[in-house]
């Protein structure tokens, strides 16, 4: 009877440590999984919103490598048109695709024709 005792708890063991594996797999899945170029598109809208009012945008789904840092993050580039008054500026930005901050962003100038 010691014999099965044992078993169980082998058994309880080895069932416990594969949840525990098994959930620290997926908790690592998720976290080095890009966001949704739309989920940060719509997200950097609502920052850009408090400057003023937000006239147009895109981004580019791909993600691409950002130069600009020795570390070179990849990252979703994208633009927002912002009317403040009269007066309406193009900002391009990149931003981190696995969190979504905004790391690089400036007004776009315009040129004549």
């Amino acid at each position: 009877m010691n014999d099965k005792n044992e078993n169980k708890l082998l058994g309880g063991l080895l069932l416990a440590t594969g949840l525990v594996l098994g959930a620290a797999a997926v908790m690592f899945i998720n976290e080095n999984r890009p966001i949704k170029a739309s989920t940060v598109l719509d997200e950097t809208k609502k920052y850009y919103e408090t400057v003023g009012e937000v006239t147009g945008s895109w981004i580019d789904y791909d993600p691409i490598e950002y130069t600009l840092f020795e570390s070179k993050p990849l990252v979703y580039i994208g633009g927002v048109t912002v009317r403040v008054g009269d007066t309406e500026t193009n900002y391009q930005f990149a931003a981190d695709c696995y969190t979504g901050n905004i790391i690089d962003s400036y007004p776009i100038k315009k040129q004549g024709i």
